[in-house]
Parts: C-alpha cells; structure tokens; sequence
C-alpha cells in the first residue's frame, strides 16, 4: 500500500517521466474533470443559497485546507482549543472521522463506540489526550454533531477538516495552506491535490502558511504573493512546526538530556512523512531506518513485532514516531523490545500572528 502510494505521488509530481507516465497522467487528468465540476457546481449553490447552510446558535470556527494531506490541522485545532479554554470558553471539537462512526468523549463519560476510535479517528484520540477539557464528538454528519454540541454546553465550536464541508455555516474559516506543497501540483484531485480551486481561498477569513520555515525566503516571498491574490489579500499568518520534545505511547513526558545521543528507527503513517523525518533530525536524532506507512494506517501486529526486531537488530536505543501514529500503539508495544517515544509537535506563531489569530477568534465568537 505505500509502494502503491509513492508511486502515485511520484506520478502526480512528475518525478516519474516516460510515456507511460505521461498516459497516466492523461487519464487521472480526464478523471478530475467530473469531479472539479462537481466541486463548481456545489460551492455556486452555496454561494447564492446561503440559507442552505444550517447556522447553529454556537459560534463555529472552521480549520480546513485546499489540498489532501497533512497541513497540520490537528496540531492547529489543538492551538485553537486551547486559547479558547484559556478564555474561560467551553470547546467542543466536530470531526468527521477516517470511516468515523458517531462517537462522543466528553471527559467525564465515554459512549461504546470510543473504543473503536483507535481504528477510525486517530485525530480524535489525539485531540482527546491534548484537549481533555474539551468535547470531542465523531460523526460525519458535522450538524447533526453541532447540535449535539450544544446539548452538551458547547459555547465555541471547532469544526476539525470542515473547509469543504459548507451545510454548517461559521464564523470563521481558518485555511490552512503547507508552505511544502501549497498547490497539490497544481491540478484538482485525482491529477494533483487539490480539494478545490485554489481561488476558493477567497472565502477563508484567515489563511495560515504552515511549515514556513522549511522553504527559503524567496520561495516564500513568491508564495505570500500568490496566496495574497488568489484570495484576495486576506490576512495571512506564517506559522513554524516545533517539535517540543518526546512523550511516550501514552503521553508521559520522557526527558531526553541530549537527543543527539538518540539512533533511532522512524516510522509513520502520515500524509508528510519528510517534514516528520527532517524535524527528528533537526533535533539531533541519527536516524537509522525510516518507513513510512499510509495516512492513517491500522498497524498489525506482525508489522509492530517487524519494527521493533528491525530497531534491536540495528541496535537503536530508540523508535520514534507521531503522537497520531501512538495512539493506536497504547497496550500494544512490548515493554522488553526498543523504547517507543513519541515526538511532541505544536504549531508556533510570531508575536504579529498571534495578535492577528487572536483578534480573529474573539471576533467570531463575541455575541452578537
């Protein structure tokens, strides 16, 4: 499955030259056609229908992207639950779930199905362990799940992923865009990327350059300017991911006094697996082997038993992974093989951008 998943990457990217490769890219360009005038057509009957879009009497703050993959939304919605928290507010978090079931964690009680969070929602568990003041609710239909919300005295809604998801109305629509990527290689799913045309950044409130810091300033000279017009200059905030230290599978605190002295395996299931891998190494980390897996992928045991025998038989002291990954990993890793430690991300902003992200959020949740 990540064989099958690099080499469409590699297609889309066009890394991968030849004939073959350009038929390929022919019909994947053939096959977005429907799917971009579907995409047209839906935001146009938004568009001039805005009634079409239930409003909740709680106030709702998007956090979506324009491309598939990892943008950093859970790191983002963590961020936002927490300022809000801070400001005394109540915080309910509406995701849609990976083949996600309706499901509720409020903090205090659990429904049966959050059992099976660990196999659909692995954003949802680590939200849950990030935000534990929050309500954390699961379920594809993201109104029916804000109705819920308010039941349960929900004062502030974060619609996690809802950019594209228009039946629930907002107050506010963070865009988040990765400084790596920013165009999905400039076509509509399934040829590129894209979600969406990218001059749908028109309707966002705040576009967020996530990753920043991993392109040269010219890079991102070029893509402040672009994004500017496509969305017709609204705010744009820059923002850094930091990799604050190492928890283990169950978010214990673990102090590494020189990660320098850390040889590591890697592994992941991640959209961006090389950001993941050059930020362990910016941290000092040798890393010996990195695999990565697909988006969400459901770890078997042979595959967690073939980890650790691989880190012993290259004598790491430790196997490092995402806290989206580990999750799914609680109750699972032997406590005889290799150290599992998880690497602790946050989502960082300058003094400006914090004031602009603040400034942003008590206006979409001020009463009217």
């Amino acid at each position: 499955m990540a064989n099958l998943s690099n080499v469409y990457f590699d297609l889309i990217s066009q890394r991968r030259r030849g004939l073959f490769s350009d038929l390929v890219r022919a019909m994947l360009a053939v096959a977005s056609v429907p799917y971009a005038a579907a995409i047209v057509l839906r935001n146009a009957y938004y568009d001039l229908y805005p009634r079409a879009s239930a409003r909740p009497k709680t106030p709702v703050i998007s956090i979506g992207n324009i491309t598939t993959g990892g943008t950093g939304k859970t790191p983002m919605t963590a961020e936002l639950a927490r300022r809000l928290i801070e400001r005394g507010r109540s915080v309910a978090i509406l995701l849609r779930g990976y083949k996600g079931k309706p499901a509720t964690y409020d903090g205090s009680r659990a429904d049966s199905r959050v059992e099976k969070w660990s196999s659909h929602s692995d954003e949802a568990l680590v939200l849950k362990r990030r935000c534990p003041k929050a309500i954390i609710l699961v379920d594809p239909d993201r109104v029916a799940s804000a109705e819920r919300a308010a039941e349960q005295g929900a004062e502030v809604i974060l619609l996690d992923d809802g950019f594209q998801h228009r039946r629930l109305a907002r107050d506010l629509d963070i865009v988040l865009v990765d400084a790596t990527n920013p165009f999905g290689h400039g076509h509509i799913l399934p040829r590129g990327l894209l979600r969406e045309p990218a001059s749908s950044l028109r309707r966002a409130g705040l576009v967020v350059i996530t990753r920043s810091n991993e392109i040269d300033s010219a890079s991102r000279g070029l893509l402040l300017g672009t994004l500017r017009r496509v969305s017709g200059n609204k705010p744009i905030l820059e923002a850094v991911h930091r990799q604050r230290g190492f928890v283990d599978e169950r978010g214990r605190t673990v102090e590494i006094a020189d990660p320098g002295a850390v040889q590591a395996v890697v592994f992941a299931g991640i959209a961006n697996f090389e950001s993941f891998r050059r930020g362990v190494e910016k941290l000092g980390v040798r890393v010996l082997a990195a695999y990565q897996y697909p988006d969400h992928h459901a770890y078997s045991n042979e595959e967690i038993a073939g980890l650790q025998d691989l880190a012993a038989d290259l004598e790491a002291n430790a196997v490092l992974t995402t806290e989206k990954d580990a999750v799914k990993l609680v109750g699972r890793w032997d406590e005889n093989a290799v150290r599992l430690l998880v690497v602790q991300l946050e989502i960082e902003f300058d003094a400006e951008g914090d004031r602009i992200l603040d400034q942003a959020i008590d206006r979409a949740v001020r009463p009217a």
